[in-house]
């Protein structure tokens, strides 16, 4: 029995000493030194604990980081059944003063304030902020200190503060409502759903030239609308988005969170193709509707596309940086109006494209069937020159093979009609510079016409190389008019020798 008291008595003697040690104010006196030197040694920035009250059924601590980060928690609690109702208050009046604490550069300000209930086995979190000029609420359960249910309303999230929190040029302005509800956050088990809407947004002109040498319209204005299911590891996503050029939507955009994939199907449609020029440099009219999806991993970047357009349809593949396009039966007087270009020639035009993205080379091979060369000036130069209407004829099969180096078209044409034969050796046609230089050797009834075509791609200079054909003219009329006595004289010989 005596031994058993002085157990007791031993055990009693410790827990005053622990509970003077802990749970008193000359305890925590005691204690706040130590506790700031464990913080000094995992936090490289200056800590100070400018509170610090710790009692068996409540708390107070206030601790500062630098001149302007808080972070405050008091509230009342009980260490025997670990449960715990306290407020929180995270206060930081600039972000980039905390880069050697969180690894990474952000801006601005940032708070939130909220409260802790609950125990060990479900503790849930209540709180607010003002994150990007938002007014956020969000509220989390934790079971076992494992994230559980998330539920999160944030409303006019502002893009520009949230580009400038983190530290990225503001390509662009408007606001964004977040309506989050997640039952589980474990990222191989997710299930849940996130609605955003993106309102007012405008395309900032001056950083997009600047970061990628894009001349965006100073009025290019978006607006968007992503339904998220969160199932497993991924993310399936429902896309509208509407800007004042382009309009982009999805069914089923999924993001494989785990594996870091993503495939989507996408719809997308240019009301007017002229409001491409700023990254085509190509004035354009008309319209165009684009279908077909994308596959992004690790090991590839895939992307189909398909339209019907210009009376015929367009197929496209493009994959680790190659890009194959397969054009079928379009109309070549269609393909002329788009681009703004002269009618010149009305066909039907298959071509098969290859092109590295990587290296700006490829090939383009294209064969035009049953083609008129349509009236224009060489037409009439020639109908001046050769007394010949090369617009009657037609042309079956009209042969193209290209080389891309660049934005350089190098080709060689050939064609053929009854009464002509027409070809071209490494003609050049300069996108960037917008303007063609070529020769087309035209055969008009056996007899030679160069052609010369220079200038820019809307009006180019025509110049008729007629020397070899008014020779022959000459030489026709002179066999007519000589004298049959004179033909096969000395002097005729001489005569038509001179042509």
């Amino acid at each position: 029995m005596k031994y058993l008291l002085s157990a007791i008595a031993v055990f009693a003697l410790l827990v005053a000493i622990i509970y003077g040690a802990l749970f008193t104010a000359p305890g925590n006196g005691l204690l706040k030194p130590v506790i700031e030197s464990k913080i000094a040694e995992r936090v490289p920035l200056p800590a100070k604990l400018q509170k610090f009250v710790l009692r068996p059924d409540r708390f107070d601590i206030l601790l500062e980081i630098g001149k302007d980060t808080t972070i405050e928690a008091k509230g009342s609690m009980n260490l025997f059944s670990q449960y715990i109702d306290a407020s929180y208050d995270v206060d930081i009046k600039e972000l980039s003063n905390l880069e050697k604490l969180i690894g990474t550069r952000l801006n601005g300000p940032f708070r939130t304030r909220g409260t802790v209930e609950g125990d060990r086995s479900e503790l849930k979190i209540v709180g607010e902020s003002d994150v990007s000029g938002s007014e956020t609420t969000y509220s989390i359960e934790l079971k076992e200190f494992e994230p559980g249910n998330l539920t999160a309303k944030v409303a006019h999230l502002q893009i520009e503060r949230l580009l400038h929190m983190l530290n990225t040029p503001l390509y662009a302005k408007g606001r964004v409502d977040i309506d989050a509800k997640i039952a589980n956050l474990d990222m191989e088990h997710l299930d849940g759903t996130v609605v955003t809407a993106i309102r007012e947004g405008l395309v900032n002109p001056q950083p997009v030239k600047s970061d990628f040498n894009i001349s965006v319209p100073s009025n290019l204005t978006f607006k968007g609308d992503v339904n998220t299911r969160l199932k497993g590891s991924k993310a399936v996503s429902k896309v509208d988005f509407i800007s004042s050029i382009v309009t982009l939507s999805s069914k089923a955009l999924t993001y494989d969170i785990k594996k870091g994939a993503l495939t989507a199907d996408y719809q997308t449609e240019v009301a007017d193709l002229d409001k491409l020029f700023f990254l085509t440099k190509q004035h354009m009219k008309g319209s165009i509707a684009v279908t077909g999806d994308v596959e992004t991993s690790k090991e590839k970047v895939r992307a189909t596309a398909h339209t019907n357009t210009l009376g015929g349809a367009v197929y496209a593949l493009f994959e680790n940086g190659i890009a194959e396009v397969n054009i079928k039966n379009i109309q070549t007087v269609a393909l002329t109006d788009m681009l703004l270009y002269p009618h010149i020639f009305d066909s039907r035009a298959n071509a098969q494209l290859k092109y590295d993205t990587i290296k700006q080379l490829g090939t383009l091979n294209a064969q035009l069937l049953n083609g008129q060369i349509l009236p224009n000036k060489m037409s009439f130069m020639l109908q001046q020159m050769a007394n010949f209407d090369i617009t009657k004829e037609v042309y079956e099969r009209t042969t193209i093979d290209t080389k891309i180096v660049k934005k350089r078209l190098i080709s060689d044409l050939y064609m053929k009609s009854r009464l002509t034969e027409i070809s071209s050796k490494n003609g050049v046609v300069d996108l960037d510079k917008q303007t063609i230089d070529t020769t087309l050797d035209i055969k008009i009834r056996k007899k030679m016409l160069p052609v010369v075509i220079k200038g820019p791609l809307t009006s180019p200079k025509i110049k008729i190389e007629a020397k070899e054909l008014l020779k022959s003219k000459a030489k026709e009329e002179l066999e007519k008019h000589l004298p049959k006595n004179l033909k096969d004289s000395p002097a005729g010989e001489l005569l038509k020798g001179l042509f």
